[in-house]
């Protein structure tokens, strides 16, 4: 896509290019989630969330940031109690071993560091 089709903002990580089309909707009402064009188009967006999953079982779509997307994958794999290892070799990896943590997850964190490869035989 090319960067004059939208504006530059500040998305991290980014910077994003959000086209006009989006920022275009973003002015309209939220839509009623019990009636009309939401509640029209959710039987198709499950279908479709179950064809991209490969499954025939339930899917619940989420709305939220990246960090609910973390809280929900750690949530959905692992309970209070369970114990996880976390491979960290910078800050995205030690804020998912404290997001863990505050699940009630044993976490054992290895931290490597920034630029430090990790070290398959500690492992």
């Amino acid at each position: 896509m090319s960067l004059s089709q939208g504006r530059s903002y500040l998305a991290i990580p980014g910077p994003s290019v959000m086209p006009d089309q989006v920022l275009r909707a973003m002015q309209r009402a939220a839509p009623n989630i019990y009636a009309g064009e939401l509640m029209e188009m959710m039987p198709g967006i499950i279908t479709d969330l179950k064809t991209i999953a490969g499954t025939q079982f339930h899917c619940a779509p989420y709305i939220g940031n990246g960090h609910m997307v973390w809280d929900v994958a750690l949530a959905n794999v692992l309970a209070e109690g369970d114990h996880a290892l976390c491979l960290a070799t910078g800050r995205f990896g030690l804020l998912w071993a404290d997001m863990a943590d505050g699940l009630g997850i044993h976490v054992d964190i290895h931290d490597y560091g920034r630029r430090d490869p990790i070290d398959l035989d500690r492992l």
